[in-house]
């Protein structure tokens, strides 16, 4: 049987409604996102936690879907030393804290961070490391759901992490150079004094 080329455009159409049929299913599993998380109450984007000092931060929770919620628990988690192993480093009960569409509560903790943690980078001349926080809640009627996201910290005290393989990967990095500078300049005299 052949395919004519007036039948194509009519076959393409018929095939991105099948594929776009099976993904609507996919998209409609998934749960959408209940709560919007902020860090807020310092100036700007810096928010400063010393290495090896308790500091209150404060978590602005909004309920952005149309179902009430309950809110259950709050986690603050940190990798310190910048191998993915996440530490609970706070962890709060939040009290059942009702909340409808497009209200919020503000949760004020205390984050310790500890005497030895490593940071990804340097922001603004301060290390930086991320929060984790999970904020676990019940919408009515259904079971247990968390929310959760990554927030920058600057750290002073911190290690950055990688400092000393960069300064060590420079050293290779130039030791590689002058080593293959110093065998060109050799070849090149050998290949001249054999041609003399």
């Amino acid at each position: 049987m052949q395919i004519s080329m007036v039948d194509m455009p009519r076959n393409i159409l018929i095939l991105i409604i099948l594929i776009l049929a099976l993904q609507i299913p996919v998209g409609l599993a998934q749960t959408p996102t209940q709560l919007s998380l902020t860090l807020v109450g310092q100036s700007g984007e810096q928010y400063l936690t010393p290495v090896g000092r308790t500091t209150e931060l404060k978590m602005e929770i909004l309920n952005v879907a149309p179902s009430d919620l309950y809110l259950v628990h709050g986690f603050a988690y940190l990798d310190p030393n910048m191998n993915g192993t996440w530490q609970l480093t706070h962890s709060e009960d939040l009290g059942g804290f009702h909340l409808s569409y497009l209200q919020s509560a503000i949760w004020t903790f205390s984050l310790t961070m500890p005497p030895e943690i490593q940071a990804a980078n340097v922001t603004d001349g301060v290390p930086q490391v991320d929060l984790l926080i999970k904020v676990a809640y019940l919408v009515s009627g259904g079971p247990q759901r968390v929310e959760q996201g990554l927030f920058p910290l600057g750290v002073p005290g911190a290690t950055v992490r990688g400092a000393n393989d960069l300064i060590w990967l420079l050293v290779a990095g130039t030791f590689v150079v002058i080593f293959t500078f110093s065998v060109s300049v050799v070849c090149r005299t050998r290949k001249r004094s054999r041609a003399r």
